[in-house]
């Protein structure tokens, strides 16, 4: 309980330096007044909730009613600083369930603290992006999420876990649809039970104390209120999930599917990639992470173009793995120089010192060192899902040059 108050202390003063320092440094967006893209349908909901107006904008934001209401309701006289506020506000909640996160599973302090840091400097994180995007939606919804799987990753299945499953999926249908995976995962935690108990005498199966009817709940929760929400708004566009999952199904190349991963996570992800042994070990043991991981790998190629933007949704599992391979590692010299190398690399790939560029902009080159440098050059560069194909082609062949150099260097170690 003392280091995990250690924990939550480091989190939040870091999380406040953090945004205090981007808010000071960092421009917001031009384009659309600093509303971007997204930002548009969900001031322009909150804006509706304010006036007491129909909820109407496009599909699939429409739905995603939670954080637009709480801002209406709490800043309806500035909505746009309204969304800044409440996201900074569970950016920090979320930089303390994390660091609460990893102290179940991790043993070395440092890796803890290292991995928090990690998380909350993070340039597309929205302590740093919030600034420059102020409105979305993900950050309560990364709060409910990470909340679920405080619940979930623990052994066994209590009645207690179902209320706050159902509790957290109750709220999470309002804010963003993704939040139906705890409710799969519980599910799929039990199967997992059952399976075991088939095969060994250890009877996992009395580690479910619920009816295994109640396992549903989640989900049903879900399905109605998700069903409510449909009847009560009124999208002013023809949007259908299956639709747009076939259209990315098609659409989106390989190459930057998985450019996009690396570039979400830098050497947090090399990491477990590396010692992927470990890795694969450690999710056999750990279904419901691998679950987890599963669905957010599935979703990031079929749930839309922003494909950084939601493998990003996994960090918490990926951040687990790359911690546990620093919780085991020995702390030799030559593997101390080895992660000094990860710990640089990670630093230039989050762009620690820099600024987001503005969008639009007169900015037409771009120089990439895993990721484009400086702060003038074209915003979309930024992201290898939407990135002119010269700069995603040099950042993607430099990203690999550093992952052969690593693995050749990690063979070394190990001869």
């Amino acid at each position: 309980m003392k280091d995990n108050a250690k924990y939550i202390l480091f989190a939040i003063i870091l999380s406040v330096i953090t945004i205090a320092i981007s808010h000071l440094l960092q421009p917001e967006i031009s384009y659309n007044n600093g509303l971007g893209w997204d930002g548009v349908n969900y001031h322009q909901m909150a804006e509706q909730i304010a006036n007491g107006e129909q909820i109407s904008t496009k599909s699939p934001f429409v739905s995603r009613v939670g954080l637009p209401y709480l801002v209406a309701k709490v800043y309806p006289d500035n909505i746009k600083s309204g969304f800044l506020y409440l996201n900074w506000f569970f950016s920090i909640l979320n930089s303390i369930l994390l660091a609460l996160l990893l102290a179940r599973f991790i043993n070395r302090k440092w890796v803890i603290y290292l991995l928090v840091f990690m998380y909350i400097t993070q340039w597309h994180g929205y302590h740093r992006f919030g600034s420059f995007y102020p409105v979305q939606v993900d950050p309560l919804a990364i709060s409910l999420i990470l909340a679920s799987l405080l619940v979930l990753l623990k052994r066994g299945i209590t009645s207690l876990d179902i209320i706050l499953l159902s509790v957290i999926t109750l709220l999470g249908t309002f804010v963003r649809e993704i939040v139906v995976i705890p409710s799969v995962l519980i599910i799929a935690k039990a199967y997992f039970y059952y399976k075991k108990s088939k095969f060994t005498e250890a009877l996992e199966v009395n580690l479910i104390q619920v009816n295994k009817y109640l396992l549903t709940l989640p989900l049903l929760i879900f399905l109605i209120i998700y069903a409510i929400v449909a009847l009560s708004i009124e999208p002013t566009n023809s949007h259908k999930f299956y639709n747009a999952a076939a259209d990315m199904l098609y659409t989106k190349s390989l190459f930057r599917f998985f450019h996009s991963w690396i570039v979400a996570y830098g050497a947090v992800i090399i990491l477990p990639a590396l010692f992927y042994r470990q890795t694969i070990d450690y999710l056999k043991q750990h279904k419901i992470m691998a679950t987890y991981l599963a669905i957010i790998i599935v979703f990031s190629y079929v749930g839309g173009a922003d494909t950084e933007r939601i493998a990003y949704w996994g960090f918490p599992v990926v951040f687990i793995l790359a911690a546990k391979v620093l919780d085991t590692i020995e702390l030799t010299k030559a593997n101390k120089n080895f992660l000094y190398a990860l710990l640089l690399i990670q630093v230039v790939s989050q762009r620690l010192f820099s600024i987001i560029p503005d969008y639009p902009s007169d900015c037409n080159s771009t120089t990439v060192l895993l990721t484009p440098i400086g702060n003038c050059f074209p915003y979309l560069n930024l992201f290898p899902a939407h990135s002119e194909l010269i700069p995603a082609v040099i950042g993607f062949a430099e990203w690999g040059t550093v992952i052969v150099v690593l693995w050749w260097w990690k063979r070394r170690m190990h001869d």
